[in-house]
């Protein structure tokens, strides 16, 4: 029997080549709510991109267009180099293996009708039993696990099962759609490590979708920041969370908790005013000038493009300011 590792050889991607390219990328729901508006980057092959905002940012939103599960307004993605952004079910069906995603409620992806060995060969059948016993051993499970269903697991062992399902093709970019924040502490460290393990031996890339911020410090090469459907800042992690240049990023993290309980003491948080603005009425200019400290009479009326700061992107006409 060949092994898992030998099924599931894939071409790789030229290193110059991104292995995801995300451009002008939209989404306009029904009402004119504007969920995602113009957000683009990119994904280097086994690079990790976090991706961070507030609730209802457009965070989810985008990470279901970048595999296809929901249908772009408008912009571009592409996926080794090709525009896979308006393929049919059936010409995709062919790269489905290349991108996958990991779900924040296991139980709610994982079809309750079928066993755990039917979930991850997938429809087509593509893995046989010694395959998918060598993948749930992988991911730290037990060969009798495959004939159990969903119901009968816990939140971390299903999560399991769901990353499981997601290497059945051998892909290389895993989209983590907040995929350890419904689960226990404890367990959340174990699928970190899993995860970042997977990475290291497949060379895997990760688009992972979150809101805790200490756990993007640590397991995310860059961050990009979400506000109203736009990206804010976006650059290497390391600077970004020691010098943050978007006055919105700053707020965010000051209010991650630090360990040390002197600097948590006597540390500065930033309290945002008023509430997010809703997307079916955004404001003019700046989507951020109503809750911000160094909006000034420029924000009101001219949204900022991104531009280099401080070895970043950042969407902010003053973002010099918050130095």
């Amino acid at each position: 029997m060949k092994s898992v590792r030998a099924a599931l050889d894939a071409p790789t991607v030229p290193e110059s080549m991104p292995l995801l390219e995300v451009r002008d990328l939209a989404m306009t729901f029904r009402g004119g709510v504007r969920a995602v508006d113009g957000v683009g980057f990119e994904v280097a092959q086994g690079e990790t991109l976090g991706l961070v905002g507030e609730s209802g940012c457009g965070k989810s939103t985008t990470g279901r267009m970048i595999v296809r599960l929901l249908e772009p307004t408008s912009g571009t993605v592409h996926l080794n180099g090709q525009d896979i952004t308006h393929l049919s079910q059936r010409e995709l069906l062919p790269l489905r293996g290349t991108m996958q995603m990991i779900f924040q409620d296991p139980f709610s992806s994982l079809n309750p009708r079928h066993t755990v060995n039917q979930i991850v060969a997938g429809p087509r059948r593509v893995l046989g039993r010694d395959q998918v016993i060598e993948l749930l051993e992988r991911v730290g499970l037990a060969p009798e696990h495959a004939d159990r269903f969903p119901h009968e697991f816990s939140g971390g062992q299903a999560q399991r099962v769901g990353i499981a399902r997601a290497l059945a093709n051998g892909p290389k970019l895993i989209v983590c759609d907040e995929a350890v924040s419904a689960l226990d502490v404890s367990i959340r460290a174990q699928i970190i490590n899993l995860l970042s393990d997977l990475q290291e031996e497949r060379g895997l890339a990760y688009l992972f979708i979150a809101h805790d911020l200490s756990i993007v410090r640590h397991v995310c090469t860059r961050v990009a920041v979400m506000y109203l459907g736009r990206i804010v800042e976006i650059g290497p992690a390391a600077s970004l969370y020691s010098d943050p240049a978007h006055p919105y990023t700053r707020a965010l993290l000051s209010a991650v908790p630090v360990a040390d309980p002197k600097i948590e003491a006597v540390r500065e948080r930033i309290v945002l005013r008023g509430d997010p603005p809703s997307p079916a009425a955004p404001p003019p200019g700046c989507s951020f000038h109503p809750r911000c400290a160094l909006a000034q009479r420029r924000c009101e009326s001219e949204a900022p493009q991104l531009r280099e700061v401080r070895g970043r992107k950042v969407a902010c006409h003053y973002a010099e300011t918050s130095a």
